[in-house]
């Protein structure tokens, strides 16, 4: 499910369902009749201010259900993002839903029934009352899921689609060059847009592979930019969120002697995230190499490539060298998911 179509999901609060319920209450006005069919007729508008009541409430729990089941399907991604705010995963919600649109039609049921067995208009009324009563408190009583459901759904409805054929996550501390190599891999100008229930953003581009499709590129800067062990639990979900959504991984590094962070500092970054990321390919970039004089760039990648077994590709977003070669590879990672996934129909 795309984040887009979430839109048409509009949530009423329990303020917004009561106002909506007595309104339409409102409108249905008591028949005048004769005296000796009064009592009748007073059931006949109290069913149907009833009926509407309960036509209202089972539209919108109706629509809750159809949400959560459609969040239930979506990517692990928006399912992770989901539970920043709910705590609960869509899935684990289902019950609670289905539970309200039992509880809603046994109460209307059993107040049908009372009204028209009522023998004199005060019995008619109370029942009416009563049924109302409770129909409206099933709302009320999970007013709070029901309020993180809506904000959730809010505020995934504002990311852009980014679980789209071939993801790859730009990682590594601040100022290595992250938005610069995103902005020179994409031809548009990159989209940025709120990470849900944080202070950060994410800013997304593309590089297109006709006919086959296109690779998504996602620089989340404050998610993956520091050591695991130094976030909140709110960034520690938002980082396994992301952890989902990736295909690959590239770690930037800025080995140059001018680097805002330390080596060690950046190396230990890489650590957490390479244990965190498990079976995702990590990729190491080494960025600004066109400021780092040439025997500190080797030593800085025999030490990366001793310790973790991995080679590094060597770019300068800046100027733009070896970024054909850094393009190339992630075309080629797109190429085989995109074979394997063709293999498989």
């Amino acid at each position: 499910m795309r984040p887009g179509k979430l839109r048409r999901y509009y949530i009423k609060t329990y303020e917004e369902l009561y106002l909506a319920v007595d309104r339409r209450m409102r409108a249905i006005s008591i028949l005048r009749t004769r005296k000796n069919k009064q009592l009748s007729a007073l059931r006949t508008t109290l069913l149907a201010k009833l009926g509407t009541a309960f036509n209202i409430l089972k539209s919108e729990i109706d629509k809750l259900d159809s949400l959560i089941k459609d969040l239930s399907k979506s990517h692990s991604f928006y399912r992770e993002i989901f539970t920043l705010e709910t705590g609960k995963y869509p899935e684990d919600l289902s019950p609670v839903i289905k539970k309200m649109k039992r509880s809603i039609s046994i109460i209307y049921r059993e107040h049908r029934i009372r009204i028209k067995q009522s023998r004199e208009k005060r019995e008619a009324v109370i029942a009416f009352r009563s049924g109302i009563g409770r129909l409206l408190s099933v709302y009320r009583r999970r007013r709070r899921v029901i309020e993180s459901i809506k904000y959730a759904v809010a505020e995934l409805s504002k990311l852009p689609d980014i679980v789209d054929g071939y993801t790859v996550i730009i990682a590594g501390m601040p100022q290595v060059g992250k938005s610069t190599l995103l902005s020179k891999l994409t031809r548009a100008k990159p989209k940025i847009s709120p990470f849900p229930f944080t202070t950060k953003t994410v800013i997304v581009g593309h590089i297109l592979v006709e006919p086959y499709g296109r690779i998504t590129l996602v620089d989340t800067p404050g998610i993956l930019d520091r050591p695991i062990d130094k976030k909140n639990p709110i960034e520690l979900k938002a980082v396994l969120a992301v952890k989902h959504l990736a295909d690959t991984v590239l770690y930037m590094f800025d080995p140059s002697p001018q680097s805002y962070y330390s080596f060690d500092e950046q190396i230990r970054v890489y650590r957490s995230i390479v244990e965190l990321i498990e079976n995702k390919e990590v990729v190491p970039v080494f960025n600004k190499i066109d400021l780092t004089p040439r025997e500190l760039l080797e030593s800085r990648a025999s030490l990366l490539e001793r310790i973790y077994g991995s080679k590094p590709l060597q770019v300068s977003a800046l100027r733009g060298d070896n970024l054909d070669r850094l393009r190339d590879l992630l075309i080629d990672k797109f190429m085989e998911k995109t074979r394997h996934l063709l293999r498989r129909f």
